[in-house]
Protein backbone atom coordinates (compact mmCIF):
# COMPACT_ATOMS: atom_id res chain seq x y z
CA UNK A 1 0.00 0.00 0.00
CA UNK A 2 2.79 2.41 0.89
CA UNK A 3 4.47 1.84 -2.46
CA UNK A 4 1.21 2.53 -4.29
CA UNK A 5 0.59 5.73 -2.31
CA UNK A 6 4.09 7.05 -3.03
CA UNK A 7 3.62 6.22 -6.72
CA UNK A 8 0.25 8.00 -6.72
CA UNK A 9 1.75 11.11 -5.11
CA UNK A 10 4.56 11.10 -7.69
CA UNK A 11 2.16 10.68 -10.62
CA UNK A 12 0.29 13.78 -9.39
CA UNK A 13 3.52 15.70 -8.85
CA UNK A 14 2.36 18.72 -10.79
CA UNK A 15 -0.60 19.26 -8.47
CA UNK A 16 1.29 18.16 -5.39
CA UNK A 17 4.30 20.35 -6.26
CA UNK A 18 2.37 23.55 -5.64
CA UNK A 19 0.98 22.14 -2.41
CA UNK A 20 4.51 21.15 -1.38
CA UNK A 21 5.81 24.65 -2.04
CA UNK A 22 2.95 26.16 -0.05
CA UNK A 23 3.65 23.84 2.87
CA UNK A 24 7.38 24.64 2.86
CA UNK A 25 6.70 28.36 3.10
CA UNK A 26 3.90 27.87 5.64
CA UNK A 27 6.10 25.63 7.78
CA UNK A 28 8.91 28.18 7.91
CA UNK A 29 6.74 31.12 8.89
CA UNK A 30 4.66 29.07 11.31
CA UNK A 31 7.86 27.98 13.09
CA UNK A 32 8.95 31.60 13.54
CA UNK A 33 5.71 32.46 15.35
CA UNK A 34 5.45 29.22 17.32
CA UNK A 35 8.94 29.68 18.78
CA UNK A 36 8.22 32.94 20.70
CA UNK A 37 4.95 31.51 22.03
CA UNK A 38 6.76 28.36 23.13
CA UNK A 39 9.40 30.49 24.85
CA UNK A 40 6.78 32.57 26.66
CA UNK A 41 4.90 29.45 27.75
CA UNK A 42 7.96 27.65 29.15
CA UNK A 43 9.12 30.82 30.88
CA UNK A 44 5.71 31.20 32.49
CA UNK A 45 5.68 27.60 33.67
CA UNK A 46 9.23 27.78 35.06
CA UNK A 47 9.18 28.47 38.83
CA UNK A 48 10.46 31.88 39.91
CA UNK A 49 12.72 30.47 42.59
CA UNK A 50 11.26 32.85 45.16
CA UNK A 51 7.86 33.76 46.59
CA UNK A 52 5.96 36.97 45.90
CA UNK A 53 3.16 36.76 48.41
CA UNK A 54 3.65 38.97 51.45
CA UNK A 55 6.98 40.37 50.24
CA UNK A 56 7.70 44.11 50.12
CA UNK A 57 10.60 46.41 49.34
CA UNK A 58 11.29 49.82 50.87
CA UNK A 59 13.74 52.33 49.45
CA UNK A 60 15.19 55.02 51.72
CA UNK A 61 16.68 58.13 50.12
CA UNK A 62 18.34 61.21 51.53
CA UNK A 63 18.05 64.90 50.67
CA UNK A 64 21.01 66.06 48.61
CA UNK A 65 23.46 68.82 49.31
CA UNK A 66 21.45 71.34 47.29
CA UNK A 67 18.06 70.42 48.70
CA UNK A 68 16.26 73.04 50.75
CA UNK A 69 14.98 70.28 53.04
CA UNK A 70 18.46 69.05 53.95
CA UNK A 71 19.56 69.58 57.56
CA UNK A 72 23.24 70.49 57.34
CA UNK A 73 23.78 69.97 61.06
CA UNK A 74 23.28 66.19 60.83
CA UNK A 75 26.58 64.32 61.16
CA UNK A 76 27.66 61.12 59.44
CA UNK A 77 27.32 59.20 62.71
CA UNK A 78 23.79 60.52 63.20
CA UNK A 79 22.88 59.40 59.68
CA UNK A 80 24.18 55.93 60.38
CA UNK A 81 22.16 55.72 63.59
CA UNK A 82 19.06 57.07 61.84
CA UNK A 83 19.29 54.50 59.05
CA UNK A 84 19.59 51.69 61.59
CA UNK A 85 16.61 53.12 63.42
CA UNK A 86 14.49 53.07 60.24
CA UNK A 87 15.39 49.44 59.51
CA UNK A 88 14.58 48.46 63.12
CA UNK A 89 11.27 50.27 62.82
CA UNK A 90 10.38 48.04 59.87
CA UNK A 91 11.64 44.95 61.68
CA UNK A 92 9.58 45.81 64.79
CA UNK A 93 6.29 46.01 62.90
CA UNK A 94 4.07 43.27 64.36
CA UNK A 95 3.17 42.02 60.87
CA UNK A 96 6.80 41.62 59.73
CA UNK A 97 8.58 38.26 60.02
CA UNK A 98 12.01 38.91 58.49
CA UNK A 99 14.01 41.85 57.11
CA UNK A 100 17.10 41.98 54.91
CA UNK A 101 19.16 44.81 53.40
CA UNK A 102 19.94 44.30 49.71
CA UNK A 103 21.48 46.27 46.88
CA UNK A 104 19.36 47.68 44.07
CA UNK A 105 20.70 44.95 41.77
CA UNK A 106 19.80 42.23 44.32
CA UNK A 107 16.05 42.48 44.02
CA UNK A 108 13.74 40.61 41.62
CA UNK A 109 12.39 42.73 38.76
CA UNK A 110 14.47 45.68 39.88
CA UNK A 111 15.95 48.18 37.46
CA UNK A 112 19.59 47.25 38.15
CA UNK A 113 21.68 44.25 37.17
CA UNK A 114 25.13 43.18 38.38
CA UNK A 115 27.30 40.34 37.09
CA UNK A 116 30.73 38.78 37.48
CA UNK A 117 33.06 36.21 35.88
CA UNK A 118 33.94 33.09 37.85
CA UNK A 119 36.24 30.11 37.17
CA UNK A 120 36.30 26.49 38.31
CA UNK A 121 40.09 26.49 38.79
CA UNK A 122 43.21 28.54 38.15
CA UNK A 123 43.83 26.83 34.80
CA UNK A 124 40.48 28.03 33.49
CA UNK A 125 41.24 31.48 34.88
CA UNK A 126 44.49 31.61 32.88
CA UNK A 127 42.77 30.32 29.75
CA UNK A 128 39.90 32.78 30.13
CA UNK A 129 37.26 30.05 30.36
CA UNK A 130 34.69 31.45 32.72
CA UNK A 131 31.04 31.28 33.69
CA UNK A 132 29.29 34.60 33.69
CA UNK A 133 26.92 34.89 36.63
CA UNK A 134 24.54 37.43 38.05
CA UNK A 135 25.52 38.70 41.49
CA UNK A 136 23.20 39.26 44.46
CA UNK A 137 24.74 40.95 47.49
CA UNK A 138 23.02 41.47 50.83
CA UNK A 139 24.07 42.99 54.13
CA UNK A 140 24.60 40.81 57.18
CA UNK A 141 22.89 43.40 59.38
CA UNK A 142 21.35 41.88 62.53
CA UNK A 143 21.32 38.39 60.99
CA UNK A 144 19.38 39.35 57.90
CA UNK A 145 18.78 36.40 55.57
CA UNK A 146 17.93 36.94 51.92
CA UNK A 147 17.00 33.29 51.42
CA UNK A 148 14.42 33.36 54.21
CA UNK A 149 13.02 36.75 53.23
CA UNK A 150 12.73 35.94 49.53
CA UNK A 151 11.58 32.35 50.08
CA UNK A 152 14.51 30.80 48.18
CA UNK A 153 14.94 27.05 48.77
CA UNK A 154 17.91 24.69 48.94
CA UNK A 155 18.32 22.76 45.67
CA UNK A 156 19.59 19.64 47.42
CA UNK A 157 17.12 19.32 50.29
CA UNK A 158 14.18 21.46 49.17
CA UNK A 159 14.20 23.11 52.59
CA UNK A 160 15.62 26.39 53.87
CA UNK A 161 19.12 27.43 52.83
CA UNK A 162 21.46 27.12 55.81
CA UNK A 163 23.76 30.14 56.20
CA UNK A 164 26.87 29.51 58.37
CA UNK A 165 27.51 32.13 61.05
CA UNK A 166 30.90 32.94 59.57
CA UNK A 167 29.64 33.12 55.96
CA UNK A 168 30.32 36.85 55.67
CA UNK A 169 33.78 36.83 57.30
CA UNK A 170 34.90 33.86 55.17
CA UNK A 171 33.42 35.35 52.01
CA UNK A 172 31.41 32.23 51.24
CA UNK A 173 29.34 32.02 48.05
CA UNK A 174 25.88 30.57 47.52
CA UNK A 175 25.17 29.53 43.93
CA UNK A 176 22.09 28.63 41.90
CA UNK A 177 21.65 25.09 40.61
CA UNK A 178 22.03 26.35 37.02
CA UNK A 179 25.40 27.87 37.86
CA UNK A 180 26.53 24.69 39.62
CA UNK A 181 25.50 22.46 36.70
CA UNK A 182 27.19 24.67 34.14
CA UNK A 183 30.48 24.96 36.03
CA UNK A 184 30.73 21.53 37.67
CA UNK A 185 28.11 19.38 35.93
CA UNK A 186 26.29 18.67 39.22
CA UNK A 187 24.49 20.52 42.01
CA UNK A 188 26.38 18.64 44.72
CA UNK A 189 29.09 21.32 44.93
CA UNK A 190 29.02 22.43 48.58
CA UNK A 191 32.62 22.79 49.72
CA UNK A 192 34.05 23.25 46.22
CA UNK A 193 36.06 26.37 45.42
CA UNK A 194 35.50 28.91 42.68
CA UNK A 195 37.91 31.57 41.52
CA UNK A 196 37.41 35.23 40.63
CA UNK A 197 39.05 37.12 37.78
CA UNK A 198 41.61 38.53 40.25
CA UNK A 199 42.80 35.05 41.22
CA UNK A 200 41.19 34.91 44.65
CA UNK A 201 39.12 31.86 45.52
CA UNK A 202 36.14 31.28 47.75
CA UNK A 203 34.15 28.30 48.93
CA UNK A 204 30.60 27.36 47.99
CA UNK A 205 28.44 27.13 51.10
CA UNK A 206 25.09 26.25 49.52
CA UNK A 207 23.12 25.66 46.33
CA UNK A 208 19.65 27.14 45.89
CA UNK A 209 17.01 26.55 43.25
CA UNK A 210 17.22 28.59 40.05
CA UNK A 211 16.10 32.17 40.55
CA UNK A 212 14.43 34.39 37.93
CA UNK A 213 15.61 37.98 38.28
CA UNK A 214 13.07 38.98 35.65
CA UNK A 215 9.77 37.15 35.59
CA UNK A 216 9.68 37.20 31.78
CA UNK A 217 13.25 35.88 31.32
CA UNK A 218 14.81 32.46 31.94
CA UNK A 219 16.75 31.99 35.17
CA UNK A 220 20.31 33.28 34.80
CA UNK A 221 23.22 31.69 36.75
CA UNK A 222 23.18 33.46 40.10
CA UNK A 223 25.68 33.87 42.93
CA UNK A 224 24.69 35.29 46.33
CA UNK A 225 27.31 36.92 48.57
CA UNK A 226 27.14 38.44 52.06
CA UNK A 227 28.96 41.49 53.36
CA UNK A 228 29.51 42.25 57.02
CA UNK A 229 28.82 45.95 57.23
CA UNK A 230 28.40 49.29 55.50
CA UNK A 231 31.14 51.10 53.72
CA UNK A 232 32.24 54.14 55.65
CA UNK A 233 30.81 56.78 53.36
CA UNK A 234 28.06 59.31 54.12
CA UNK A 235 25.67 58.03 51.48
CA UNK A 236 26.32 54.27 51.41
CA UNK A 237 23.49 53.40 53.79
CA UNK A 238 20.60 54.50 51.65
CA UNK A 239 22.03 52.66 48.64
CA UNK A 240 20.46 49.61 50.26
CA UNK A 241 16.86 48.53 49.88
CA UNK A 242 14.93 47.16 52.85
CA UNK A 243 13.24 43.96 51.73
CA UNK A 244 10.95 42.19 54.16
CA UNK A 245 8.46 39.37 54.48
CA UNK A 246 5.13 39.49 56.30
CA UNK A 247 4.02 36.78 58.65
CA UNK A 248 1.72 34.12 57.25
CA UNK A 249 -1.93 35.12 57.28
CA UNK A 250 -1.32 38.89 57.33
CA UNK A 251 -3.51 40.94 54.99
CA UNK A 252 -0.95 42.52 52.66
CA UNK A 253 -3.27 45.28 51.42
CA UNK A 254 -4.27 46.28 54.94
CA UNK A 255 -0.62 46.30 56.02
CA UNK A 256 0.41 48.45 53.07
CA UNK A 257 -2.27 51.00 53.90
CA UNK A 258 -1.33 51.06 57.60
CA UNK A 259 2.39 51.29 56.84
CA UNK A 260 2.03 54.37 54.65
CA UNK A 261 -0.19 56.13 57.20
CA UNK A 262 1.52 55.19 60.45
CA UNK A 263 5.09 54.07 59.75
CA UNK A 264 6.37 55.98 56.73
CA UNK A 265 5.99 59.50 58.28
CA UNK A 266 8.32 58.49 61.15
CA UNK A 267 11.06 57.59 58.68
CA UNK A 268 11.70 61.20 57.73
CA UNK A 269 14.67 61.69 60.07
CA UNK A 270 18.30 62.82 59.66
CA UNK A 271 17.67 63.81 56.01
CA UNK A 272 16.23 60.37 55.22
CA UNK A 273 12.79 59.80 53.74
CA UNK A 274 10.82 56.95 52.15
CA UNK A 275 10.76 57.14 48.36
CA UNK A 276 9.58 53.70 47.22
CA UNK A 277 7.35 51.19 48.99
CA UNK A 278 5.78 48.42 46.99
CA UNK A 279 5.13 44.70 46.98
CA UNK A 280 7.15 42.23 44.93
CA UNK A 281 4.07 41.71 42.76
CA UNK A 282 3.55 45.40 42.00
CA UNK A 283 7.29 45.77 41.35
CA UNK A 284 7.13 42.98 38.77
CA UNK A 285 4.11 44.48 37.03
CA UNK A 286 5.55 47.99 37.05
CA UNK A 287 8.84 46.88 35.55
CA UNK A 288 7.05 44.92 32.85
CA UNK A 289 4.85 47.90 31.98
CA UNK A 290 7.77 50.34 31.89
CA UNK A 291 9.80 48.10 29.58
CA UNK A 292 6.93 47.25 27.25
CA UNK A 293 6.97 43.56 28.11
CA UNK A 294 3.19 43.16 28.19
CA UNK A 295 2.81 44.97 24.87
CA UNK A 296 5.48 42.72 23.38
CA UNK A 297 3.72 39.60 24.65
CA UNK A 298 0.36 40.77 23.30
CA UNK A 299 1.97 41.57 19.94
CA UNK A 300 3.59 38.17 19.63
CA UNK A 301 0.45 36.31 20.66
CA UNK A 302 -1.65 38.34 18.21
CA UNK A 303 0.86 37.73 15.43
CA UNK A 304 0.90 34.02 16.20
CA UNK A 305 -2.89 33.84 16.20
CA UNK A 306 -3.21 35.76 12.93
CA UNK A 307 -0.52 33.66 11.21
CA UNK A 308 -2.09 30.44 12.42
CA UNK A 309 -5.52 31.51 11.16
CA UNK A 310 -4.14 32.43 7.71
CA UNK A 311 -2.23 29.16 7.40
CA UNK A 312 -5.25 27.18 8.58
CA UNK A 313 -7.61 28.76 6.05
CA UNK A 314 -5.09 28.49 3.22
CA UNK A 315 -4.12 24.87 3.86
CA UNK A 316 -7.64 23.65 4.55
CA UNK A 317 -8.82 25.26 1.31
CA UNK A 318 -5.94 23.75 -0.66
CA UNK A 319 -6.46 20.22 0.61
CA UNK A 320 -10.23 20.58 0.28
CA UNK A 321 -9.90 21.50 -3.40
CA UNK A 322 -7.37 18.70 -3.92
CA UNK A 323 -9.78 16.11 -2.52
CA UNK A 324 -12.81 17.41 -4.40
CA UNK A 325 -10.83 17.29 -7.66
CA UNK A 326 -10.36 13.55 -7.14
CA UNK A 327 -14.04 12.65 -6.61
CA UNK A 328 -14.00 10.48 -9.73
CA UNK A 329 -10.99 8.61 -8.36
CA UNK A 330 -12.91 8.02 -5.12
CA UNK A 331 -15.88 6.71 -7.10
CA UNK A 332 -13.65 4.35 -9.06
CA UNK A 333 -12.13 3.03 -5.82
CA UNK A 334 -15.61 2.47 -4.40
CA UNK A 335 -16.71 0.61 -7.55
CA UNK A 336 -13.72 -1.70 -7.16
CA UNK A 337 -14.78 -2.58 -3.62
CA UNK A 338 -12.81 -0.17 -1.48
CA UNK A 339 -14.52 0.73 1.78
CA UNK A 340 -15.04 4.26 3.04
CA UNK A 341 -12.51 3.60 5.81
CA UNK A 342 -9.84 2.44 3.34
CA UNK A 343 -10.35 5.47 1.11
CA UNK A 344 -10.17 7.94 4.01
CA UNK A 345 -7.05 6.25 5.40
CA UNK A 346 -5.36 6.37 1.99
CA UNK A 347 -6.03 10.08 1.49
CA UNK A 348 -4.98 10.93 5.05
CA UNK A 349 -1.72 9.05 4.57
CA UNK A 350 -1.06 10.93 1.32
CA UNK A 351 -1.62 14.26 3.08
CA UNK A 352 0.63 13.25 5.97
CA UNK A 353 3.35 12.18 3.53
CA UNK A 354 3.22 15.49 1.65
CA UNK A 355 3.32 17.49 4.91
CA UNK A 356 6.25 15.45 6.21
CA UNK A 357 8.31 15.89 3.03
CA UNK A 358 7.56 19.63 2.95
CA UNK A 359 8.47 20.15 6.58
CA UNK A 360 11.74 18.22 6.25
CA UNK A 361 12.67 20.58 3.40
CA UNK A 362 11.68 23.65 5.44
CA UNK A 363 13.86 22.38 8.33
CA UNK A 364 16.95 23.04 6.20
CA UNK A 365 16.07 26.75 6.07
CA UNK A 366 15.05 26.74 9.74
CA UNK A 367 18.38 25.28 10.88
CA UNK A 368 20.19 28.05 9.01
CA UNK A 369 17.78 30.60 10.49
CA UNK A 370 18.47 29.39 14.04
CA UNK A 371 22.23 29.16 13.57
CA UNK A 372 22.31 32.78 12.44
CA UNK A 373 21.33 33.79 15.98
CA UNK A 374 17.61 34.36 15.51
CA UNK A 375 16.69 32.25 18.57
CA UNK A 376 16.77 34.90 21.29
CA UNK A 377 16.30 33.85 24.90
CA UNK A 378 14.94 37.02 26.43
CA UNK A 379 11.62 38.84 26.21
CA UNK A 380 12.35 42.47 26.92
CA UNK A 381 14.48 45.41 25.89
CA UNK A 382 17.48 43.70 24.31
CA UNK A 383 18.84 40.23 23.69
CA UNK A 384 21.00 38.08 25.93
CA UNK A 385 22.58 34.65 25.60
CA UNK A 386 22.34 32.65 28.78
CA UNK A 387 25.11 30.33 29.93
CA UNK A 388 22.87 27.91 31.81
CA UNK A 389 19.10 27.66 31.53
CA UNK A 390 16.39 24.99 31.87
CA UNK A 391 16.98 22.26 29.27
CA UNK A 392 13.71 22.97 27.49
CA UNK A 393 15.05 26.45 26.69
CA UNK A 394 18.52 25.42 25.55
CA UNK A 395 19.03 25.94 21.83
CA UNK A 396 18.94 22.35 20.56
CA UNK A 397 16.05 20.98 22.72
CA UNK A 398 14.12 24.18 22.14
CA UNK A 399 14.60 23.98 18.37
CA UNK A 400 13.45 20.35 18.38
CA UNK A 401 10.39 21.06 20.52
CA UNK A 402 9.38 24.07 18.43
CA UNK A 403 9.85 22.05 15.24
CA UNK A 404 7.76 19.17 16.60
CA UNK A 405 4.94 21.52 17.62
CA UNK A 406 5.02 23.23 14.21
CA UNK A 407 4.95 19.89 12.39
CA UNK A 408 2.01 18.65 14.45
CA UNK A 409 0.07 21.84 13.74
CA UNK A 410 0.69 21.53 10.00
CA UNK A 411 -0.22 17.86 10.08
CA UNK A 412 -3.44 18.52 11.98
CA UNK A 413 -4.50 21.25 9.57
CA UNK A 414 -3.77 19.02 6.56
CA UNK A 415 -5.73 16.11 8.03
CA UNK A 416 -8.70 18.37 8.86
CA UNK A 417 -8.66 19.73 5.30
CA UNK A 418 -8.57 16.19 3.92
CA UNK A 419 -10.90 14.09 6.06
CA UNK A 420 -14.06 16.16 5.62
CA UNK A 421 -14.23 16.29 1.77
CA UNK A 422 -12.95 12.70 1.44
CA UNK A 423 -15.62 11.35 3.77
CA UNK A 424 -18.27 13.24 1.85
CA UNK A 425 -16.96 11.92 -1.47
CA UNK A 426 -16.73 8.37 -0.14
CA UNK A 427 -20.38 8.51 0.97
CA UNK A 428 -21.53 9.22 -2.59
CA UNK A 429 -22.61 6.21 -4.65
CA UNK A 430 -20.01 5.07 -7.21
CA UNK A 431 -22.44 5.72 -10.11
CA UNK A 432 -22.99 9.31 -9.00
CA UNK A 433 -19.26 9.92 -8.44
CA UNK A 434 -18.46 8.56 -11.95
CA UNK A 435 -21.29 10.39 -13.73
CA UNK A 436 -18.94 13.00 -15.16
CA UNK A 437 -16.16 10.51 -15.92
Amino acid sequence: MLKNIIKQVWNQRRMNGWILLELIIAGFFLWTVVDPVYLLTINHLTPKGYEEEGRFVLQISAYGQNSSKRDTTVTHEQQQAAFHQIVRQVNNCPEVESVVLVRHSSFPNGGSWSGTQLYADTIQAKEGKYVHAQLYDFNNWEEGNIFKTYGMKDALTGGDVVVPEDAATRGLYFVSEGFAKHMFGTIDVVGKKIYTWSGNFTEIAGVFKDFKHRDFEPAYPLVVTINNGFYDTPYMHYMYLVAFKLKDGVDAEAFEERFMKEEAPHMEIANFYCTVFRSFESQRKEYAEQNGVYNLIRLKLSLAGFTLMCIFLGMVGTFWIRCNARRQEVGLMRSLGATQRNIVARFLFESALIVTVAFVVSLIALVHYAMEGNMTLIEGAGELRFASIPWLLEDTPRFCMTSLITYLILLLIALVGTIIPVRRAANVLPADALRDE
